[in-house]
């Protein structure tokens, strides 16, 4: 109980120096060992504020990026060192995988990334958990398999396959370049690019344009990334062979 005190203090201590309401949605610390997990909404929602709150202080030059990375990784830590993944339920394995990856916990994510997969009900949570899940791979050097499950998720139906780009982009090629299979990334990168295109919306909605908007700007930046694997593989043909597919779709669909 005094390690698990001094843990909990130096959460509250982190929780201080963001803001006050972080710790009074928190269970007392007394109770920890007879307790439920912490509920991972409050973990999500906590960190969440966190960020919003660091990202301002960034902006204001009172720290660093790497500073405020740190803070929230300390954060997440110290969560996850509550989480028993035999006592999460299987509805909400994907919530407590959320907060395992972000402490670097990744074998412990990626298991409960594979039971929210196992159990999602909607395929709109079947995507999101699998992304999630192919990102972890990547995050452990699993990037063949990694692929293949990102594939997966584009039998989705359209109006699913929204996350798909943003993910492979942002979340899924930074964990796994660099690490021998940028061509795969590469051609991963513009077939999710193929799969943005087939995302159906209401463009006279102001949901609809927002979506349109911010994909030109989404689509533009994957073609440059894919561009850089192929050019970091030293692959100029494929390369070459990517800008005159950029170029054609652009000349079919304009301003996507």
């Amino acid at each position: 109980m005094k390690d698990m005190n001094w843990r909990w203090l130096s959460l509250l201590g982190l929780c201080l120096c963001l803001s006050g309401c972080y710790f009074a949605q928190l269970p007392d610390p007394n109770d920890m060992a007879s307790s439920a997990p912490i509920d991972a909404r409050i973990m999500q929602r906590n960190i969440s504020m966190a960020y919003q709150d660091l990202g301002q202080r960034v902006r204001r030059g009172e720290i660093t990026e790497q500073q405020k990375e740190r803070m929230i990784r300390e954060m997440a830590e110290s969560f996850a060192s509550y989480i028993k993944l035999e006592e999460v339920p299987d509805e909400e394995a994907y919530r407590y995988a959320d907060v395992l990856r972000q402490a670097n916990r990744l074998a412990e994510a990626k298991a409960a990334y594979e039971t929210a997969v196992k159990v999602a009900k909607t395929e709109d949570r079947l995507v999101n958990d699998s992304l999630q899940l192919a990102r972890v791979m990547c995050m452990m050097g699993e990037l063949k398999p990694a692929i293949e499950l990102v594939r997966t998720t584009f039998t989705a139906k359209p109006k699913e396959k929204a996350p798909i780009l943003m993910s492979v982009l942002y979340e899924i090629v930074p964990a796994g370049k660099d690490k021998g299979n940028d061509v795969e990334l590469a051609n991963l990168l513009i077939d999710a690019i193929d799969q943005q295109m087939l995302v159906e919306v209401d463009p006279t909605t102001e949901s609809g344009k927002a979506f349109l908007a911010a994909s030109q700007v989404h689509v533009a930046k994957a073609w440059q990334e894919s561009m850089k694997l192929y050019n970091s593989a030293n692959r100029e043909d494929l390369m070459r062979k990517a800008i005159e597919r950029r170029d054609a779709v652009a000349k079919k669909f304009g301003n996507f």
